[in-house]
């Protein structure tokens, strides 16, 4: 009986160390989520900062819209060769929309992942004042704003 008991005792004591090292250790997918998030918000700090340096150069006109995936034709020669806009899990765009009525327009850059999540890490990893918009899987940087009043 005392053979068992000292089993059993062995198991709890296995058992407790899983509980304590699950909730304390964070999952795999977190660490590739929060590297991948890193890794876009660099990414869009860089692909903003060419943005900027096409409106100066381009007597203060953005680029056109593109795709997800492809960086706008203007802004390439400002972009840095280590740069994309896309990548292996998550894709950037730029974005220009305006409101035909009143005028108004919104610049700014997008990531969408594979990852769900990965909007909400770029979030919560995304620097203090940085101006962004996280919708459904999409997080996006402002960069400019105007009314047309």
């Amino acid at each position: 009986m005392e053979r068992y008991a000292s089993r059993l005792r062995w198991a709890t004591w296995i058992a407790i160390v899983l509980i304590v090292i699950r909730l304390v250790a964070p999952r795999p997918d977190g660490w590739r989520r929060w590297s991948d998030a890193t890794a876009a918000l660099q990414d869009v700090e860089t692909a903003r900062n060419a943005a900027l340096m096409y409106y100066q150069a381009a007597s203060l006109r953005w680029p056109e819209p593109s795709r997800f995936g492809q960086a706008p034709q203007g802004m390439l020669p400002y972009l840095p060769g280590g740069v994309s806009f896309g990548r292996a899990r998550y894709q950037l765009a730029w974005e220009y929309a305006a409101d035909s009525t009143s005028g108004a327009r919104v610049i700014g850059i997008s990531v969408v992942g594979d990852d769900p999540r990965l909007a909400l890490a770029m979030a919560r990893r995304a620097p203090a004042g940085t101006p962004f918009v996280v919708s459904g899987g999409r997080f996006t940087v402002l960069i400019a704003s105007a009314s047309g009043r």
